[in-house]
């Protein structure tokens, strides 16, 4: 067994449900959907023990105590207890998702605070802070053993390189490394300063800096070559309250009340829009469109005009797929609605169910929602007009579910998780 001092462990890609929103009348009890979905229930509730070629492949797990976990070259990696468990002992364990068998262990001090736990190639890349400065290092996916120490907080890039950033109030610097060694490439420093990622479609794509000055930068992250630069709003503060990429976008706060956007393809400025003040606001990509959470609800904005396309005091969108929108509801009890992107019309409203969440955006999309007998049934979401198609139904009632690399993970709080290989 390998003894390694990293710290406790959660995930920081675990998704946030969104903002609550101001709810609305109940919905009729009569509505079709609703008919339908009761009499799809019944027939799986009946048929759904059944084998078929759809169903899953448990893979066989230890029963540890709140599980974090992360999914990495045939290895799913748990650490427990999770980082939010109060200190003592704590374990990190790789699993082979082929059979189950237990691949290696390693030993975690209590004395750390988890950052990272993610994976680069098919190694495993830790950040913990023990009280100052985070520190992260490599495993090797064969033994768990370190490849290499540094401090930093890693980032995996989209094309498998690793940045290390060294973050402060009055100072930035992100490194570019060899994750093999840890041998360094290049370095970018900065002054007070914001710094994000315009994503890829396997990880981060291109490194954005703003300073509180009001400059912003963007890097190639494989070798730390600045490919622009142009000036933006100074922050009106220590920091913007906004500094994102989003798209082919950067958005940037600073002028009082307004939000604006930059081409990052060749720093003019695209747009800007009123936002709402003080800073109880945010903003994300959804689908080809920027959102803009709001107190009361929500604005789909064109990233080309900034032009509102529609907005919605009730659905808040949560995932895209195929030119579609999943809304949530507002007050959570109706659940899933599939939304035409363009207009914010509900195309079907799918009931209570919940999304299954995803890392990277796939053309299809998985829900989940409790039947008889203690299950869970598990169905993929036709873009084109809201049906839902059986694929399974799982053993045990789920909290939240997570699909990555062909692998469905569910959680129950304080207790254990659920793991599933799916059919190709």
């Amino acid at each position: 067994m390998t003894v390694i001092d990293l710290g406790e462990v959660g995930h920081h890609d675990e998704p946030t449900p969104p903002p609550a929103r101001r709810p609305r009348g109940r919905r009729s009890a009569g509505h079709p959907a609703a008919v339908a979905l009761t009499a799809l229930l019944l027939l799986l509730t009946l048929a759904g023990a059944a084998p078929g070629p759809t169903r899953l492949a448990p893979v066989p797990v230890p029963d540890v105590p709140e599980p974090s976990h992360l999914i990495v070259g045939g290895l799913l990696v748990l650490a427990y207890p999770s980082a939010l468990s109060p200190a003592g002992s704590r374990q990190l364990t790789a699993i082979d998702l082929t059979d189950g068998r237990v691949r290696w262990e390693t030993s975690l001090s209590p004395r750390h605070q988890l950052v990272v736990l993610e994976g680069v190639g098919d190694d495993v890349v830790v950040t913990t802070d023990p009280g100052g400065e985070p520190v992260s290092m490599v495993l090797d996916h064969v033994d768990g053993r370190a490849r290499w120490r540094q401090p930093g907080v890693a980032v995996p890039t989209a094309d498998g390189g690793l940045l290390l950033e060294d973050l402060h109030v009055d100072r930035v610097a992100v490194r570019g490394v060899e994750p093999s060694t840890g041998a360094v490439r290049w370095t970018v420093t900065a002054g007070a300063a914001t710094v994000d990622y315009r994503p890829g479609e396997r990880g981060v794509a291109e490194l954005v800096v703003v300073t509180s000055a009001g400059r912003a930068e963007a890097y190639d992250v494989d070798t730390g070559v600045r490919r622009l630069a142009f000036p933006v709003p100074p922050a009106r503060g220590d920091h913007h309250h906004v500094a994102r990429p989003v798209g082919d976008l950067l958005l940037v706060d600073g002028e009082p009340g307004r939000l604006a956007a930059y081409d990052l393809a060749s720093g003019r400025r695209r747009w800007d829009t009123p936002v709402p003040t003080p800073d109880g606001w945010s903003v994300r990509s959804c689908g080809d469109a920027v959102c803009l959470g709001e107190a009361f609800g929500t604005r789909v904005l064109d990233p080309v005009t900034g032009r509102v396309r529609w907005t919605s005091d009730w659905w808040a969108p949560v995932a895209s797929v195929a030119g579609r929108m999943v809304g949530v509801s507002a007050d959570g009890r109706q659940g899933l609605a599939l939304l035409d992107a363009a207009t914010g019309r509900a195309v079907a409203e799918l009931g209570r169910w919940e999304l299954v969440h995803q890392w990277r955006p796939t053309d299809a999309l998985l829900v989940v929602r409790p039947v008889g007998g203690g299950r869970q049934l598990l169905a993929e979401l036709d873009p084109t007009d809201g049906s839902l198609r059986v694929r399974d139904v799982l053993p045990g009632r789920w909290q939240a579910c997570w699909r990555r690399q062909g692998v469905l993970v569910c959680w129950r709080q304080r207790d254990s998780i659920g793991v599933w290989r799916m059919p190709d």
